[in-house]
């Protein structure tokens, strides 16, 4: 599949005094004219990154690819808390800032660390939008502490599971950051099974490359809670022996009561009930509601699909889309009963003042998350809100 991202694109959205910060800070694009460079003018920028060596040109690639995931509100927010925690007199500066990208870009030039946390986080919280991720019951543990000691000995009881369970995972590296709420975050990586890459090496020739490849399982433990969070692949009861190693290795328990994972925050399976519609009331000021997106999972054992993915275009009605889904499972042996809903975009166009069409709100839900909550409008925010609790989506 083609990759979405377009450098020039993230490049037109940086204002050029960020741009030429940034690579004077790596010792790049002297011969730019930036004093005579108007705004969104990038192609002699974009002609100075092709004469890059390939592997300075991928580094600015990574690096751009890494600012562009921290633009959307939930990266912002982030930064944001991150900037509050290390700089708090960096904050008006940043605050004051127009364009997304330059909050990324100049929080990376002036607090690079901050940006390196926030990295790690938005990463870990995007995560949470996945099929596996897990929040377990509380295991209080008193006076609670990430130590080379435990560490060392998650280290060994992932490495022993996974040698044992499924021939790989005969190292352990894990990562361990303590964020601003107090949660402690502990990325495990774990080598893959070995696979084989076709790639291009740096003098542009096709060559086969065998990578050993690592899988992360990520786990978040609150000791003011003693709430565990978990993000690994296996379903339920892979991720039930995890969580019984997590306590071994981290807190010390060697017998450790079986539980099991909350209930979703979010209910998604009824939108595909024939009967179901979207509804408001007149006084929300909707025009109308439409689903873009719509990710669906298997719920029968031994089936090898991995997930059905529909993009919906725009006054498509729900009972065809439902249509669609249908005609689209048969093809794979599978019907509407025997998946579940993963994810759901709703797009929610509210009416307009009669010159101006009226705003949009855009709402991504899994059965374990909502964006609403990085929704900057406080007005749609709560009109996300209240619409999540009529169609049964939210159950709080």
């Amino acid at each position: 599949m083609a990759n979405s991202f377009d450098l020039r694109k993230v490049l037109k959205q940086i204002s050029n005094i960020h741009l030429q910060q940034f690579f004077a800070k790596r010792g790049e694009l002297h011969d730019v004219p930036w004093d005579g460079l108007k705004e969104h003018k990038i192609a002699p920028i974009v002609e100075a990154i092709q004469a890059l060596t390939p592997a300075k040109r991928r580094q600015v690639q990574i690096l751009f690819k890494s600012f562009l995931r921290l633009s959307d509100n939930a990266g912002l927010k982030v930064l944001l808390d991150e900037l509050r925690q290390r700089y708090p007199k960096k904050v008006k500066h940043w605050e004051a800032l127009k364009r997304r990208l330059d909050k990324v870009l100049w929080t990376y030039l002036n607090a690079q660390d901050a940006f390196e946390e926030a990295v790690v986080f938005a990463r870990a919280d995007s995560l949470t939008t996945t099929r596996y991720f897990q929040r377990w019951p509380a295991i209080v543990c008193k006076d609670f502490a990430v130590t080379d000691e435990n560490i060392a000995a998650l280290k060994e009881v992932l490495s022993k599971h996974y040698r044992e369970k499924e021939l790989r995972g005969e190292h352990c590296e894990i990562h361990h950051y303590t964020r601003r709420n107090g949660a402690e975050y502990l990325f495990a990586y774990l080598p893959d099974w070995p696979d084989n890459f076709m790639v291009f090496n740096d003098d542009g020739e096709l060559q086969s490359l065998d990578v050993p490849t690592a899988f992360t399982n990520l786990f978040v433990y609150t000791p003011a809670t003693g709430m565990l969070e978990m993000i690994a692949a296996g379903g339920k009861p892979a991720q039930k022996e995890l969580r019984r190693l997590f306590c071994q290795g981290m807190l010390g328990f060697s017998d450790v009561e079986d539980a099991a994972p909350e209930r979703p925050a979010y209910l998604l399976d009824h939108l595909l009930d024939p009967g179901f519609k979207f509804t408001w009331e007149p006084a929300d000021r909707i025009e109308e509601v439409q689903v873009s997106r719509l990710l669906v999972l298997p719920t029968v054992e031994d089936h090898d699909l991995d997930g059905l993915g529909l993009r919906l275009r725009l006054g498509l009605p729900w009972a065809q889309a439902l249509e669609n889904l249908d005609a689209l499972l048969a093809s794979r042996d599978l019907s509407r009963s025997q998946v579940g809903v993963e994810e759901v975009r709703v797009r929610v166009q509210l009416m307009g003042d009669g010159e101006r069409r009226g705003r949009v709100l855009t709402i991504n839900v899994t059965p374990r998350s909502c964006d609403l909550k990085s929704q900057d409008d406080d007005d749609l925010r709560i009109l996300g809100e209240k619409c999540l609790r009529a169609w049964g989506i939210d159950h709080a």
